[in-house]
């Protein structure tokens, strides 16, 4: 059975040599006829007419006998398994569709927010954390994209195929010209199953959902560029400090005077001269701690945008999965008694 195709291609192939002949033959016939040839001429003709006839019927008959065999495949084999794996995907965008659901809620429910910079990690570490997840969400958005896609191209395929072995002209109605309809026109199930397939996967669209997955991943890209930022100012501010620190107690080791972690820097002699000498440090370090304090509320507060970011993420699955499982939900594929599977 799985050489019908090949062998029907070739019966037809041959079918339309053998008219072409024929036709030749019979204007041949004609002229002859027509201009009174011999008898014995004529003869000779009409023989090899009666031989190409017969020959096109062998033919024809050959590829009618294939094409039931085709038809009963489709309609018995084919259909069946198409029927199956429609049902099997209407469970796994309801499945998926509850999933993405019952994510979102979780989010929403959610009070706390994580603040990066509060967290306990320092160094690269937590730069490397946030840049792997960013790079995880553009992998998620190239690969959710080339799903989707694989998925329209196989019924793409699958609607293709059959549909040119029926004629395709709009109607004309009451209501102006209707577009073509496999079921008006009397076509088999398996056909009227792919065009449906085929309309309910074209009116998907995932540029939401990639739109979403993007522009959290940009959010991240974002913080990290904060934190990466924060990391830069606390580096300098503990420099700073360590140089401060340094110089105060080196100004009262000169003099003499006992330092135990800067506690002599009020109150004790020397101040003065202190602050006079080492005064602009101090101003610098202190700017330095103002402009690391803003740098720490600004990660804080691109770490908190990303709750709303991973909410956008999956309303916009929530909704395109519900969309989805709408369009195969319409898809109807009556069985032999005319009553609907699903």
């Amino acid at each position: 059975m799985n050489h019908d195709p090949p062998i029907i291609l070739a019966k037809m192939e041959d079918e339309e040599n053998h008219r072409v002949v024929y036709d030749k033959e019979c204007k041949k016939l004609k002229d002859l006829t027509k201009k009174g040839a011999e008898s014995s001429k004529i003869e000779v003709v009409s023989i090899s007419i009666g031989r190409l006839l017969l020959r096109i019927n062998v033919s024809v008959t050959s590829i009618d006998a294939i094409s039931r065999r085709i038809d009963k495949l489709r309609e018995e084999k084919l259909l069946p398994q198409l029927s199956e794996l429609i049902k099997g995907l209407i469970r796994m965008w309801t499945f998926m569709a509850e999933c993405h659901k019952k994510q979102l809620q979780k989010i929403m429910e959610a009070k706390s927010h994580v603040q990066v910079a509060s967290c306990k990690i320092t160094g690269d570490s937590g730069l490397r954390a946030t840049m792997k997840l960013e790079m995880e969400c553009l992998k998620w958005e190239k690969c959710f994209g080339d799903w989707i896609n694989a998925q329209k191209s196989f019924v793409k395929f699958l609607n293709g195929w059959p549909i040119k072995c029926i004629s395709q002209e709009n109607e004309e109605t009451c209501n102006g010209i209707a577009h073509f309809s496999p079921g008006r026109v009397g076509a088999p199930e398996t056909f009227i199953v792919g065009k449906k397939w085929y309309q309910a996967v074209e009116k998907l669209s995932e540029s939401q959902v990639s739109a979403a997955i993007h522009d959290f991943a940009l959010s991240l890209h974002q913080l990290w560029e904060k934190q990466s930022e924060e990391q830069q100012q606390r580096v300098q501010a503990d420099y700073l400090s360590r140089d401060y620190e340094r110089r105060v107690r080196s100004f009262y080791e000169e003099r003499g005077i006992n330092y135990s972690n800067g506690t002599a820097a009020s109150g004790l002699a020397g101040l003065d001269e202190l602050e006079k000498n080492i005064g602009f440090m101090k101003k610098r370090l202190e700017k330095q701690r103002i402009i690391h304090v803003q740098a720490v509320k600004e990660v804080n507060a691109a770490s908190n945008s990303l709750r709303s970011g991973m909410m956008s993420i999956f309303e916009a699955l929530e909704s395109f999965f519900l969309e989805g499982l709408k369009g195969y939900q319409q898809i109807r594929n009556p069985n032999k008694g005319g009553k609907v599977e699903w």
